[in-house]
């Protein structure tokens, strides 16, 4: 039986091959300093059972944590992040909560810009 560390590289590795982190080398490799970066990837990118993965392995706290601090406020994501509040998180939240939110790397954006 594999550790759970074994099956967070296995994972790692097939959302990496399905190249959804297009942004990275083609040759990154798991370790625990990335587990946030895999649960934003799966969050934006992965499918619905990818995303039970996560919940799965990481625990709704840990994957709600992010999500709040990394995809929620991001305007591009309002249709995914409505459909991830209601289906995974069970909040009670309209489409119309998601409009206005300040998104915080365009803010650090600005500042550089600035």
């Amino acid at each position: 039986m594999l550790s759970e560390f074994g099956l967070r590289c296995i994972f790692f590795k097939r959302i990496r091959d399905k190249g959804l982190f297009w942004s990275y080398a083609p040759d990154i490799t798991y370790d625990e300093s990335k587990d946030n970066l895999l649960c934003e990837t799966v969050l934006k990118y992965g499918d619905i059972d990818e995303i039970r993965v996560i919940l799965e392995m990481y625990g709704e706290s840990k994957v709600r944590e992010v999500w709040e601090r990394d995809v929620k406020s991001d305007a591009r994501f309002k249709r995914l992040n409505y459909f991830i509040a209601r289906v995974f998180f069970h909040l009670d939240v309209e489409a119309s909560d998601f409009e206005n939110l300040q998104h915080e790397r365009l803010a650090k954006f600005r500042l550089l810009a600035g």
